[in-house]
């Protein structure tokens, strides 16, 4: 067993719904997971990232917040990325609890390293259509040791949009929200619980410190429109009146249209830079990267930033300002403007 390090927040947000941040490799504010108390099945909304000693972390923390992981009955899930799903196949093996989640958050917690296999594979595509180094996958390919080693479990409740489902006292009604992940999720509570306020669980769909990038991967279809689907998704939360959003990282947001309308005119603005860089000429992706970023990303942040630009390319494509061209036999993706 490793021993706990200390939880990096554990406090009550609302009553009945306590916020536990977990360490995440360095990354400030670590990843969130939810513990909603009540009438209603106690349950964790996510379940962190499966790094040695976080399961130890949370039960700590459950400690602190008065209570265990014995006591959980329900394992909410809010999409299919690892710092999320990671420890749900635990914790429901060491408490009995169940585990709901949409059909493509139960297939990652079923098999997660063929997910990881998938993610890969689509990767290298990708990457090369788009002349981006293979070293931006040397992190996804590090992690294959701790994924395999993951345990697997079942989805017990394998929900849909619309679906409502009972955590503590609350009542949450699913939305299917695809965005930053294909398989985005809120657990949405519309009875206020504060003051004129709703709730909801919104896991990566919004939170302080992202841009609005979708994450690209091997859920999505080769007619996918991921930044249209996330811009459309993101003006529907905004619009619920005063909602209160319980994030996956970092503190609750108070103002869900404020933030939205920050991150909304930081695309624009970083759209219009990708845009003055285009000329007739066809131009690669990476290359067209390098100039609008000023420089090469880290190896860290590398497949979000190519995620962003091609984010921006896609709105200039379905605007009509650029179009994507094939530079070479081997499929290579090239852009230009179309001068219109």
């Amino acid at each position: 067993m490793q021993s706990p390090v200390d939880p990096l927040a554990v406090e009550e947000v609302v009553p009945g719904v306590t916020r536990i941040a977990l360490p995440l490799g360095g990354i400030t504010g670590g990843v969130n997971v939810h513990l909603v108390r009540g009438d209603g099945p106690t349950t964790l909304v996510d379940s962190a990232m499966p790094l040695p000693g976080t399961l130890e972390t949370l039960e700590a923390a459950l400690a602190t917040a008065g209570s265990s992981l014995e006591d959980v009955e329900l394992v909410l899930v809010t999409h299919h990325h690892l710092d999320h799903t990671g420890l749900a196949a635990q914790i429901a093996a060491r408490s009995g609890a169940a585990i709901a989640a949409t059909a493509p958050v139960a297939d990652a917690i079923a098999d997660p390293h063929g997910l990881l296999v998938r993610e890969v594979a689509w990767g290298e595509r990708h990457i090369d259509r788009h002349g981006a180094p293979g070293t931006l996958l040397d992190m996804a390919r590090q992690g294959e040791p701790l994924v395999r080693a993951l345990p697997t479990a079942p989805t017990d409740r394998v929900l849909s949009e619309g679906d409502v489902v009972r955590a503590g006292d609350l009542h949450l009604t699913v939305r299917e929200r695809p965005g930053h992940s294909p398989s985005d999720t809120l657990f949405v509570e519309e009875e206020p619980t504060v003051p004129g306020r709703p709730l909801a669980f919104v896991g990566d769909h919004v939170f302080r410190s992202a841009p609005l990038t979708p994450v690209l991967g091997s859920m999505l279809g080769t007619d996918a429109r991921p930044a249209a689907a996330y811009l459309a998704a993101l003006e529907e939360t905004a619009a619920i009146p005063g909602l209160l959003a319980l994030t996956g990282h970092g503190p609750a947001l108070l103002d869900v249209p404020a933030l939205h309308a920050d991150r909304r005119g930081a695309l624009d603005r970083r759209t219009g830079r990708v845009r003055d860089a285009l000329g007739p000429e066809p131009r690669g992706t990476w290359d067209l990267g390098l100039e609008v970023w000023r420089g090469v990303p880290s190896a860290r942040h590398g497949l979000t930033r190519l995620g962003a630009l091609l984010a921006s390319l896609e709105l200039l494509e379905d605007a009509g300002e650029v179009e994507r061209t094939t530079l070479d036999d081997d499929g290579g993706v090239g852009w230009r403007a179309t001068g219109d």
